[in-house]
């Protein structure tokens, strides 16, 4: 069915959306005020469309930086967003946040300390990492066409680093030198130490022949450290040194230094996550507290905590992830335990005379912390910072939070993802008191038996 219409908006998931005859439609690589005409599809009061011609751009379009995005390219689905200027992509992310914060949380964003969102420092060139796919007939590093698994033969991303797109060229010849053939790699690139490392899944569990391999593969590419290889059900297996060290703010090594991997989770925009880790320990206000983090990860906010509060206690399951904030932390105020978070919370506030902790900052995975508002109210925490990349489980999670006894207090989004509709967002709690706990106190108890810790 072809239409004609006017898009309105970007929608949460990356796509134009407009409005033909009261259907609500869905149109990719469309910005908001374009005029176009789209070839829908489906019935019913939502239709998804592909762009058959724009009839008149929008004052927030502009031509791609990269030849292989939207419907005339080769229609890469590493970005979404290219033909919007970074004002109309910041507006959409700060939108599709109260959406979600009305809709799901039932808040009005502006009763919740809603505060202008953040840029990232850089719009192109900002991923010290991404993953890839092999294209073992072109022998390179791939993304795959949007919705397909068909490989893009990829000449130039602009979002990477030129270190890591340094990498990516190089690597994928590589592979095939050395008879390896991943089903996915990841890379990660440190401008700090000038040098990378790469996270191979391969599709059976490492052999001798393939880590001989790697080795080789480790001979054949000067500027790659180590790497990782791993496969479903099996522990990984390291050769070489797949750790890197990153400059916590960018261009600042005096900030301090962090270690990650390239199969542990780190976000990819270090300047960016520089600001993200700022604002939320601007809101924590930690200085000279007890604070406990939950889903502390490798250490990304741990660190910076660790130079202002009084003591940390970081919870993260056990894994490399554990072992690196370990490592950088050794020596610090800080006492890790390993477990499940919200049971941990829960177990410490079960502590003979109350847990010790007058904040709380927690970072989780995608799908969010389901439970954390009794938790908290548990633990009796003044204030909590809830950093977050998905609007809907951060609104669920808040409204448990306000269900508990808090307030939300600030919401900060920040653009970690240009080019992207992926958003970040920072959220403070403040007010519990119900539990009754002690604000201040003694370092952190030692971990209950039962967390592994």
């Amino acid at each position: 069915m072809r239409l004609e219409l006017d898009i309105d908006a970007l929608a949460s998931g990356g796509e134009g959306v407009g409005r033909a005859g009261g259907r609500t439609v869905f149109v990719p690589f469309t910005a908001p005020g374009d005029r176009v005409v789209v070839e829908a599809h489906g019935d019913g009061d939502v239709l998804h469309a592909e762009l058959v011609e724009l009839l008149a751009p929008g004052a927030g379009r502009r031509a791609p930086a990269c030849s292989h995005f939207g419907p005339q390219g080769d229609r890469c689905g590493g970005c979404e967003w290219q033909h919007a200027g970074e004002a109309v992509q910041l507006a959409a992310k700060a939108a599709s946040v109260r959406e979600a914060l009305r809709k799901i949380g039932r808040f009005d964003p502006e009763a919740c300390g809603w505060r202008p969102p953040i840029a990232s420092p850089s719009p192109f060139r900002y991923r010290s990492r991404a993953r890839f796919h092999l294209d073992r007939r072109a022998g390179r590093l791939v993304f795959f066409e949007r919705r397909s698994h068909r490989p893009v033969p990829v000449t130039d991303c602009h979002l990477l680093s030129e270190g890591l797109e340094g990498l990516r060229r190089s690597l994928g010849p590589a592979l095939g030198a050395a008879s390896l053939a991943p089903g996915e790699v990841s890379l990660e690139w440190s401008d700090h130490e000038g040098r990378g490392a790469a996270w191979l899944r391969l599709g059976a569990q490492a052999s001798a022949t393939q880590r001989a391999r790697a080795e080789a593969l480790l001979r054949a590419v000067p500027s790659l450290a180590g790497l990782v290889l791993s496969t479903d059900g099996a522990a990984p297996v390291t050769i070489g040194d797949p750790v890197l060290r990153h400059e916590r703010v960018p261009g600042r090594p005096a900030a301090g230094l962090a270690s990650s991997r390239p199969d542990v989770f780190q976000q990819a925009n270090r300047a960016a996550n520089a600001r993200l880790v700022e604002v939320a320990l601007d809101l924590l206000q930690p200085d000279g507290e007890r604070v406990l983090e939950l889903f502390c990860g490798s250490g990304n906010f741990t660190g910076p905590l660790a130079a202002r509060a009084a003591g940390v206690a970081a919870v993260e399951v056990q894994g490399p992830a554990l072992e690196l904030a370990r490592s950088d932390l050794a020596g610090s105020p800080v006492r890790f335990y390993s477990g499940d978070a919200l049971k941990l919370a829960l177990a410490l506030a079960r502590e003979p005379g109350g847990a010790p902790f007058s904040r709380a900052l927690l970072d989780p995975p995608r799908d969010g912390a389901k439970g954390i508002g009794p938790a908290l109210r548990a633990l009796g925490v003044e204030r909590a910072v809830y950093v977050s990349c998905d609007p809907a489980t951060l609104a669920r999670d808040l409204r448990a939070c306000v269900e508990s006894g808090f307030e939300v207090g600030a919401v900060q989004v920040l653009d970690l993802f240009p080019q992207t509709h992926h958003v970040e967002t920072v959220a403070l709690l403040t007010g519990s008191r119900a539990a009754g706990s002690p604000r201040r106190g003694p370092a952190p108890p030692a971990a209950p038996p039962a967390a592994g810790g």
